[in-house]
């Protein structure tokens, strides 16, 4: 058996370093982004999302305040109910 004299080299080792070193600095990167959209929302984000929880609030407390109505009766119902 030929003995194996060759390998990735020290080439193969500097572009895998790159590479690793690339993908922390765009994780931390993408981490800091993530954080300052989670805390600062856009301005005109924010007034949309409290114009939506409003109007869901009022159609909410239109739900609730709504009393049912109690059937009327019609002169068919009456009709039919008399022997």
């Amino acid at each position: 058996m030929a003995d194996f004299t060759g390998g990735p080299g020290f080439l193969a080792f500097v572009a895998t370093f790159v590479l690793v070193g690339g993908v922390i600095l765009l994780s931390r990167s993408l981490s800091k982004h993530l954080r300052k959209v989670r805390t600062h929302p856009p301005e005109h984000e924010r007034a949309v999302a409290t114009e939506a929880s409003a109007a869901q609030g009022d159609a909410a407390a239109a739900e609730a305040t709504e009393v049912p109505e109690a059937p009327s009766a019609t002169p068919d119902d009456e009709a039919s109910k008399e022997p």
